[in-house]
């Protein structure tokens, strides 16, 4: 397996990418703290860039420029998950467009953060954004007196219900489900147990859980997180050198997961943003048998992509006439422009 499509791979995206569904067309916001050198057109497409909000600014807080703190890189390495895509790694939804919007004030923890966070995600929600995928998460503060217990964690905080309420508006709302599940605080935070939006948690290369990755269920008993991406030592890039790197945590498996609902979006334009989230979700690979580290499990874009098409679909009459079946050794394969799939729409490397 090639570097350049593991990510890609793992997620399931090579079918929707090979057909050129990339993420044309669909708007991604980021919400997070800095984006460090995002505006380095050497590694981030600046074409794909087409907003740029900093909230922190707005609030006359004397922070460094979104784009000029070496120290404030989180935002930008969980963008590079999607956009960056160069001879050695392929993002998600390398050609979608994206806004960037900084809420987060990286030294502090305290409640106006949340104040921000809902005023960016109502921000993201006035210009369009098809999805929103937020890598940020709240619990304890620089206030002890302000900290939220487990009991909280229940999808009535003010900011949860501003995640739902951007989710049944039509927005894809994805959130990190938090990095806490090796220490005593193990649970999810917010905005991550909100209704009807994708919680993510994070696994390893082999698919087992990343140990940090934060535990569910919500505390009334919903099922968190929904499902789970490669979190753990997964690939991020250097944000001075555009080279690979690795990075962990459900930061950048947040991003992951938002990426490739975009290109199966693009490639089902008819769905809603719940059905893109219902087709994600019954994907991955535990459905079945859920649990509160990765929920439902890592989905499978192709799998989707082929679960949500009609037999109207213009893109399902393309699929036909240029597809073939072929039965061997006992199993269907799915022959399309001289490459091999499963019927889940997973490439057969071996064929």
């Amino acid at each position: 397996m090639l570097l350049l499509s593991i990510l890609t791979y793992i997620l399931g995206l090579q079918p929707l990418h090979e057909a050129g569904y990339k993420g044309q067309g669909m708007t991604i916001a980021i919400i997070d703290c800095g984006f460090y050198n995002a505006n380095n057109s050497k590694i981030f497409n600046q074409e794909r860039i087409i907003g740029v909000y900093d909230l922190l600014k707005e609030d006359s807080i004397n922070r460094p420029d979104i784009f000029s703190d070496p120290n404030d890189t989180h935002g930008a390495h969980c963008l590079s998950t999607m956009l960056c895509q160069s001879k050695d790694f392929t993002g998600t939804a390398p050609e979608a467009n994206y806004i960037l919007i900084r809420t987060e004030d990286l030294p502090h923890e305290y409640q106006g953060e949340l104040d921000r966070l809902e005023k960016g995600m109502r921000l993201a929600d006035k210009l369009g954004a098809d999805i929103i995928t937020i890598s940020l998460g709240y619990s304890t503060f620089d206030d002890p007196a302000t900290n939220y217990a487990y009991a909280d964690m229940n999808g009535r905080n003010r900011l949860s219900q501003t995640a739902t309420e951007m989710a049944r508006k039509g927005r894809l709302v994805c959130v990190a489900a938090g990095n806490d599940g090796n220490k005593p605080w193990h649970y999810i935070d917010l905005p991550a147990d909100a209704d009807s939006i994708l919680t993510v948690g994070a696994c390893s290369l082999d698919s087992m859980p990343a140990p940090f990755t934060s535990w569910g269920p919500a505390a009334d008993g919903r099922q968190k997180p929904e499902v789970a991406a490669w979190g753990q030592s997964t690939r991020i890039i250097n944000l001075d050198s555009g080279e690979l790197t690795y990075g962990s945590g459900t930061s950048y498996a947040t991003p992951e997961i938002a990426g490739m609902a975009a290109c199966l979006w693009q490639a089902l334009p008819g769905k809603t943003a719940m059905q893109i989230r219902e087709l994600i979700i019954k994907s991955a690979h535990q459905y079945d048998s859920p649990d509160y580290q990765l929920g439902y499990g890592i989905p499978d874009a192709g799998k989707a992509w082929l679960a949500g098409k009609t037999p109207t679909d213009e893109n399902t009459a393309t699929d036909n006439r240029s597809a073939a079946k072929i039965l061997k050794n006992g199993t269907i394969y799915i022959i399309r422009s001289g490459i091999w799939y499963l019927p889940t729409g997973i490439r057969a490397d071996n064929e």
